[in-house]
């Protein structure tokens, strides 16, 4: 039993991990769906919007514009570039970085 027990602990823990995008809600516009289509992977447009929505949540921010409020997100080669509206975040294109982000400090 001690073993079982501490099994349901362990996954508890990893549950109870706090993302920054909590309250949030993530939002891709149909440029974004378009764009991602048309440069990651061509799929349907709601497992592309679901796609976006994940990268987005393991993104990294790597920049924030001072006019317009803009936020550029790093994921794997992907960039999200984002607009803050209250509490969603609209992810308005997506590109292909040229460059390896994901080794620069």
């Amino acid at each position: 039993m001690g073993k079982k027990m501490a099994k349901t602990q362990k996954s508890q823990y990893r549950r109870k991990k706090i993302s920054p995008l909590i309250g949030n809600y993530i939002i891709p516009t149909e440029h974004a769906v378009k764009r991602y289509q048309e440069r990651v992977r061509m799929m349907n447009p709601g497992k592309a919007q679901n796609a976006i929505i994940e990268g987005v949540k393991h993104s990294r921010l790597i920049a924030l514009t001072r006019y317009g409020g803009r936020e550029i997100r790093e994921n794997k080669g992907i960039v999200f570039v984002c607009e803050m509206h209250g509490n969603e975040l609209y992810v308005i294109t997506v590109l292909i970085s040229q460059v390896d982000l994901r080794f620069v400090v």
